[in-house]
């Protein structure tokens, strides 16, 4: 994820939340305007500020190494089915828009 997405995904959250700018600002403590430039086109928000909009928007950020969560198949193994995790499946999430695939881990039934 770029910065261009990350910011529009930004700007889609307040979007689906039904927040204003001025709602947004006052969540995070930032004036409107910083709101604005931070979600606008050639937004460049310094990290304080992207993180008190990031949790302003009822999200977190997390960091992870780049291409953790990609399914990877061993050579040879095409039965091959990844752990799915919390993270990785919102990466998977996020990167086809489209649900994750359930877990392939068995659950215990209740004794």
């Amino acid at each position: 994820m770029d910065k261009k997405d990350l910011l529009q995904r930004l700007a889609r959250q307040r979007a689906a939340l039904g927040l204003t700018g001025q709602q947004v600002a006052e969540r995070a403590g930032l004036t409107e305007r910083s709101i604005r430039n931070a979600l606008g086109a050639q937004g460049n928000p310094q990290l304080s500020s992207l993180l008190a909009l990031v949790d302003a928007l009822d999200m977190e950020l997390q960091l992870v190494p780049k291409g953790f969560g990609a399914a990877v198949v061993p050579a040879g193994d095409a039965a091959y089915r990844p752990v799915g995790t919390r993270i990785g499946d919102a990466l998977a999430t996020a990167r086809a828009d489209t649900p994750p695939a359930p877990s392939t881990v068995p659950r215990r039934s209740p004794r």
